[in-house]
């Protein structure tokens, strides 16, 4: 069977040779067609198989962890990575993500962990010594699930998809109108408007060093460490691409752009100013105008932006501040993360200004696609005893609705 990729691509191809076609030539329009729906049933064919791939993996994953006793080791994978040559579980894994990037037609750079081994596993369990139990005491949380808990924007509802292949259609249905008529008289036809947007993977590239040492080691403690240090650097690159994405040079496009290209946004003061109980609120009321206060609502700001809230009055006179410690501001939740800016130039401000956002975060989509493409060079920092290590990953993000969210920009802090 063909690749993912390789049919997709002959799909663009013919059904823009189609839009191309002269109308009248009925003959030849009917055999694109005819094409075209042969190569949507043999994409379609493909996703089942790949589907059915990716449970079979799973299962040999648990399989081959079951047979050696233990889990897979990132310290021993990079540890033999480096000398160009894994051994035993860590080889068979990485033979399984090959098989998984060759057929969805994903470029290889390194060695890859499938997908199937980086997300949770529905069958395995550790209560029961024949489904891994023994295993337990070495079962830390797998890598696609704690990507999700490092996320700022997951934790406000973001949705993520994982295990996608191809590119992904997501679309948001406008209002439908709604009359009373008299009885005989014609009812005007009310059309939804559909937006669509398209997730499709982009390479998220990490780049990490770790002593020749510290990988020498087999401590349990040191495979933690490793561990957190590259999920923090991935999970920081996409939502730094979810809130500031630019959406050119590879980057997909983030809240703060597609406000700023959506005219949705508000100014504290042309210089800007202060954040205030009244801007906090009128957030929630410019999203609700547009009937957009649906899903999963919440606010996002810096640390900057939080200590203000903490200590500016929704009143003169009283104690009682924006922000309580509670976790929710004008009752819904709140976050914080230093990636949302606090360098913007806001009129006679230079760039000192934060932005605050709000919305339904159910409407920023992060898409996963395959395993993790990991190359381990040993000789760029040979000099230094270091060992680099290049992660690459596919991931997308997009708002799927503009509506559902506003951005307040200009705020200063004292």
């Amino acid at each position: 069977m063909r690749k993912i990729a390789e049919i997709r691509n002959d799909i663009k191809v013919k059904s823009d040779a189609l839009k191309a076609m002269d109308r009248s030539d009925v003959e030849k329009l009917t055999a694109a067609t005819d094409e075209l729906k042969d190569l949507t049933a043999e994409l379609e064919a493909a996703y089942a198989v790949e589907q059915a791939e990716q449970r079979a993996a799973e299962q040999q994953i648990q399989v081959l962890e079951q047979t050696a006793g233990r889990r897979f080791s990132f310290v021993k994978f990079l540890r033999e990575a480096a000398a160009q040559k894994l051994t035993g579980l860590e080889a068979d894994v990485c033979e399984l993500g090959a098989q998984e990037y060759s057929r969805m037609g994903l470029q290889r750079k390194g060695y890859v962990i499938p997908s199937a081994f980086l997300r949770s596993s529905a069958g395995q369990n550790a209560g029961t010594n024949a489904d891994g139990g023994y295993l337990k005491e070495q079962m830390p949380t797998r890598y696609i699930d704690a990507l999700r808990d490092r996320l700022v924007v997951g934790k406000l509802g973001a949705t993520i998809l994982g295990d996608l292949v191809g590119t992904v259609p997501v679309c948001s249905v406008g209002e439908i109108t709604a009359s009373w008529e008299s009885e005989g008289a014609t009812t005007s036809v009310s059309k939804a408007t559909v937006a669509r947007v398209n997730l499709t993977p982009h390479r998220a590239s990490v780049v990490a060093a770790f002593s020749k040492d510290l990988v020498a080691q087999t401590s349990a403690d040191v495979e933690a460490i490793m561990f957190d240090r590259v999920l923090s650097a991935h999970a920081t690159l996409i939502e730094n691409a979810a809130i500031n994405g630019s959406g050119s040079s590879g980057q997909p496009t983030g809240i703060l752009t597609a406000m700023a290209t959506a005219s949705r946004e508000v100014a504290v003061a042309t210089n800007g100013g202060a954040i205030t109980w009244p801007l906090t609120v009128k957030l929630e009321s410019l999203v609700n105008a547009d009937n957009a206060n649906r899903g999963k609502m919440g606010y996002l700001v810096n640390a900057k932006t939080l200590g203000d809230m903490k200590t500016i009055a929704k009143a003169s006179g009283t104690a009682n501040f924006i922000y309580d410690g509670s976790g929710m501001v004008n009752g819904y939740p709140i976050e914080w993360t230093n990636l949302v800016p606090s360098n913007v130039t806001q009129g006679t401000s230079t760039s000192n200004t934060s932005k605050m956002i709000f919305g339904n975060w159910a409407d920023l989509y992060i898409g996963q696609w395959g395993g993790l493409d990991v190359i381990v060079d040993p000789y760029t920092l040979a000099a230094n005893g270091d060992i680099r290590l290049v992660l690459n990953a596919y991931n997308d993000v997009a708002v799927v609705e503009t509506k559902s969210f506003y951005v307040l920009k200009g705020i200063t802090h004292a």
